[in-house]
């Protein structure tokens, strides 16, 4: 992901639980131990992104969005398969991740994925307020 691809993901963004600003963007492209990356579709441009951050031997996943339109159509799973093989090539051997207690659907999508649940943060997330489940998935 670079600066020409910020409109199209604050676009996303606009549609996502806890949309991060134009502002967290464009930050996010500052940091150095990061991982940033966007599927896109020939004929729609950039429909999905996600952004990592390297803690190494371990990772944070942020963020993982995917457009409205184009949601269950295998796009997060393929933009985590992705940081997934880039983050074994740089011998990472876990991710976590925190996701809203009642974002049944993340759940249902992290779980089929590897991740399983070692933590909660409770009241982390605001608007509407709950709690964070804190996530794994080990690399192999």
């Amino acid at each position: 992901m670079g600066p020409e691809d910020l409109c199209a993901v604050e676009e996303i963004e606009r549609h996502t639980l806890t949309p991060w600003s134009l502002a967290s963007l464009v930050q996010e492209l500052k940091v150095r131990q990061r991982l940033c990356f966007v599927a896109r579709a020939t004929d729609q441009g950039i429909v999905g992104w996600c952004a990592c951050r390297l803690m190494s031997p371990e990772a944070e996943l942020l963020k993982i969005a995917v457009a409205e339109r184009e949601r269950k159509k295998g796009i997060g799973g393929a933009l985590l398969q992705h940081l997934t093989g880039d983050l074994q090539r740089q011998s990472v051997t876990a991710i976590f991740l925190e996701v809203r207690a009642h974002n049944k659907l993340a759940m249902r999508f992290y779980n089929s994925h590897g991740f399983y649940k070692v933590g909660m943060r409770r009241a982390y997330y605001s608007d509407p307020q709950d709690d964070a489940l804190i996530l794994r998935k080990d690399i192999c």
